[in-house]
């Protein structure tokens, strides 16, 4: 979805929402281990994989074995090192009963899971998910799916060479196996409330006999619940003279939608299965609204001011299409994957604008300025395939693992407008085609306790770029990395101990790539940047687990680190106006990550304590022509609480702070503390299943506040207030049977560019 001119109005919302969460943003990120499952042929090329019982693979936390009469009994730590990941157990302990898959992501320290959004680990940023072994492209799916239903989650904060090198962290969720056959049904609805009503509905029905299991789902849903509101101040220098925009915008999104999705998975036997998977994703309204007013002055004297009526409208659908075949053939283990995404997105949008100046010295009244409409469409559309291979062969006591991996996009975006008066903006009709291809290798050991593993990728990309069907060579790309991994894992008395290395590289979203300029207001534009370079960091992760505590130390050294920033408009007369686009760094810059957590059981009361330190020394233009080393930690504490009342009652309780520091090129000047309260109910409806009710409060204090300021050439200061949301959950399940698909996708983070 491109909602450009959306995103131009409240790009400064987005990115302070964001920095209001930073511990859970791009500075945070999450490891997932491998799945370790014995019909996946995935692990078949890891070391040590841990086999799910033949009682379905419960594994709960408290294991019991009958050893000639003897009961032995034994409880596993809740996180523990288990090859490059950092494992959770989820069955058998509070997480089960956290409600959505999103939730229980959500109280895994160091882990943030947006309902319908991306999941993030601290330090490394948005992480790739996987569900047994399948990329999940859709985040909604995390909502729609429960937290009872998993089995482990496996986080790799440093991903292997069978991962794309753009891929940060990895969260790999491992679902129980399903007991029985014949149909089943779940039934989950919706409710949220802010500044207005939203409300959704996924129904699954699941049908299992023999090695064949197939489910269909239908999910609708309409939102009109949230709102943004926020105050801005944009300071500036032209000359010798001070320039001050002082601004106010208020913005409500609504948006409906429906999409059904199938997915049928066939298990040959024990060494063989196959399957794929389907979804049809259906937008056909969406709207965004919005005032934005701007007063302006020079030396403290009042000039002008600026009201704003933005109206964008979008429709978008989408295909989502997976195949695939785990099988072994003797030693040898084969993953085999084909992707295909197709999208069509189409955004027409108004800007209605007056502009007044200030009234002359010694006269009294209104004062008359002009009035300029914009009229706006884009067009937009991503046909994309890719395939991915992985083979695994045990050599040398340990397993290797040689892989390939190619997609290809074909992607178009139109950009046309018709205005009132002449503003310096520019049609664009561009099409990419993006080429990618990659290879790698990877082995791993288990040396007695030590598990060690290396690995190294290469990838090749081309990028041809056209606007109005003319190649634009200097935009056009063609380069090529290795990128090297390495992990060693290890016990060490009770404590369990992994060090992990990964050089990585970020590529541009396509949508910061665009060359079309956008018009927001008089003063604000807004533009792609087809220069941008990528991103590359070198990053080196120690995790230590000791029962129910965890410590994460994560450093990166960050070359060419893409942020946005506000500049003079290039060749504009007028100082007033200003272009915002993303750029890349100055200079390369340190950045360390510490994370302490948590999480004992003490009776009915599941407590969760976690503290995350960010240390860094970025570098800044600022307005005043100087350059700044933003470098003051930054430190956000949390405590979650989960108790158990009797009647199959449970109480959660959260709080969370952050302090004032500094992030990237964000200077986070007041401190912010969020309370959130919520009770859950399991209710037996006999033959007819049960029904799990879920009722919360988010910022039960209405806190959620964040003043900030974005240093660059021209610096923003922010401020961005929050409102308390109220949800209720319900969720129906009857004769309950879970997925058995276990596609791994291809192309993941081309598909996540888009």
């Amino acid at each position: 979805m491109r909602r450009r001119t959306v995103i131009g109005v409240i790009f400064i919302v987005a990115v302070m929402t964001s920095t209001a969460t930073l511990a859970q943003s791009d500075s945070l990120s999450v490891d997932t281990a491998l799945w370790y499952n014995r019909e996946s042929s995935e692990s078949r090329t890891e070391i040590a994989p841990v086999m799910p019982s033949r009682d379905g693979g419960r594994g709960k936390l408290n294991q019991t074995q009958q050893l000639d009469g003897v009961e032995v009994k034994g409880r596993l730590p809740k996180t523990r090192a288990k090859g490059d990941a950092m494992r959770t157990m989820v069955a058998g302990t509070i997480l089960e009963k956290a409600g959505t898959v999103s939730d229980a992501l959500s109280k895994i320290p160091s882990l943030e899971a947006e309902r319908d959004g991306a999941v993030k680990v601290t330090g490394r940023g948005d992480a790739e998910v996987y569900i047994n072994g399948r990329r999940v492209q859709d985040m909604k799916e995390l909502s729609r799916l429960r937290s009872d239903q998993i089995q482990h989650v496996d986080v790799v904060q440093n991903p292997g060479a069978r991962y794309k090198a753009s891929t940060r962290a990895v969260v790999r969720i491992t679902l129980k196996k399903a007991q029985g056959e014949g149909f089943s049904f779940q039934d989950s609805a919706e409710g949220m409330y802010q500044y207005g009503l939203s409300a959704t509905n996924n129904l699954d029905v699941n049908y299992r006999t023999g090695g064949l299991d197939i489910t269909a789902s239908f999910w609708a849903g309409s939102y009109g619940h949230s709102k943004s509101f926020q105050d801005n101040t944009l300071t500036y220098y032209a000359g010798k003279d001070k320039i001050e925009g002082i601004s106010t915008q208020e913005a409500k999104n609504t948006r409906k939608g429906w999409s059904p999705q199938l997915q049928v998975n066939y298990m040959v036997d024990e060494n063989h299965s196959l399957g794929a998977y389907y979804k049809y994703d259906r937008h056909p309204s969406g709207k965004y609204s919005g005032m934005f007013y701007t007063n302006n002055f020079e030396n403290g004297n009042y000039v002008e001011r600026s009201e704003s009526d933005i109206t964008q409208e979008e429709e978008f659908k989408k295909h989502i299409f997976n195949a695939y075949y785990n099988g072994k053939l003797g030693q040898l283990s084969i993953d085999l994957n084909i992707d295909g995404l197709f999208d069509d997105t189409q955004s027409p949008g108004i800007t209605k604008e007056i502009t007044n100046p200030a009234p002359a010295p010694g006269t009294q009244g209104v004062s008359y300025g002009t009035v300029r409409a914009i009229n706006s469409n884009t067009l937009g559309s991503n046909n994309f395939w890719a395939t991915k291979l992985i083979l695994g062969y045990p050599v040398w006591k340990g397993s290797l693992s040689l892989g390939g991996e190619y997609s290809y996009n074909h992607r178009t975006d139109a950009y046309d407008f018709t205005a009132t008066d002449a503003v310096p903006v520019k049609a664009t009709d561009t099409e990419i085609n993006e080429k990618s291809s990659a290879l790698f290798a990877e082995y791993g050991r288990q040396f007695g306790k030590v598990f060690a593993q290396l690995g190294l990728r290469y990838e090749h990309l081309t990028n041809d770029y056209f606007n109005f069907g003319k190649r634009e060579d200097e935009v056009c790309r063609n380069y090529g990395d290795w990128f090297p991994t390495a992990v060693v894992s290890a016990p060490v008395g009770k404590m369990q101990l992994s060090l992990s290395y990964r050089r990585d590289i970020e590529r541009p979203p396509y949508a910061n790539l665009t060359s079309s300029t956008i018009y927001i207001n008089r003063y604000t534009y807004q533009s792609g940047n087809p220069y941008l370079q990528p991103s590359y960091t070198h990053s080196l992760v120690l995790n230590a687990a000791y029962k129910w505590a965890n410590l994460t130390l994560n450093y990166g050294r960050i070359k060419d680190a893409i942020t946005m920033s506000t500049e003079p408009y290039p060749g504009s007369a007028d100082p007033l106006v200003s272009l915002v686009r993303p750029i890349n760094s100055q200079d390369d810059y340190d950045r360390l990550t510490v994370i302490v957590s948590a999480r004992p059981t003490i009776g009915c009361w599941h407590p969760t304590w976690a503290v995350v330190a960010m240390f860094q020394n970025y570098k800044s233009p600022t307005a005043a022509g100087e350059v700044v080393t933003l470098s003051q930690p930054w430190f956000n504490g949390s405590w979650r609480n989960t108790i158990e009342l009797p009647h199959a009652l449970r109480l959660s309780a959260d709080m969370e702070w952050a302090t004032k520091g500094e992030y990237n090129n964000f200077r986070i000047t007041r401190p912010r503390i969020v309370g959130n309260l919520g009770i859950q109910k399991d209710i037996t409806l006999r033959s007819l299943g049960t029904l799990t009710a879920d009722l919360r409060c988010i910022d039960l204090f209405n806190t959620n506040k964040t003043e900030a300021i974005i240093f660059g050439y021209r610096d923003l200061a922010t401020n961005n207030p929050a409102r308390r949301t109220f949800i209720l959950d319900l969720t129906w399940k009857f004769n309950e049977a879970r997925s058995k698909y276990r596609g791994r996708g291809a192309g993941d983070k081309q598909k996540a560019r888009m």
